[in-house]
């Protein structure tokens, strides 16, 4: 099971990945992580939207989920609210 520290680690690999061709900077917002019992979430921006303000510069989605068993990060589903995506997070059992 991933600690919180390899959670970020993870989620910093996976994003770097996936915005390699992008003119933005990613940054971390490990403040804002949280634990669920399958999974972390993990807060990002780019360095730019958070120097700027300017939401041009934001990604589009600033939130990763990643498995506590090592499996791949991805982002969740979008158009949820904070509440639909907390019972989502929570509803998802893991396949161990």
């Amino acid at each position: 099971m991933l600690s919180q520290s390899e959670a970020h680690h993870a989620a910093q690999r996976f994003l770097d990945g996936v915005y390699a061709d992008d003119p933005i900077t990613i940054v971390l917002e490990p403040g804002l992580t949280e634990e669920y019992p399958w999974a972390w979430t993990v807060r990002f921006d780019s360095q730019e939207h958070t120097d700027t303000g300017d939401s041009a510069k934001a990604p589009f989605t600033r939130v990763v989920i990643v498995p506590k068993t090592g499996e791949v990060p991805f982002f969740p589903p979008t158009g949820m609210t904070t509440e639909e995506f907390d019972a989502y997070v929570s509803s998802i059992k893991p396949a161990i």
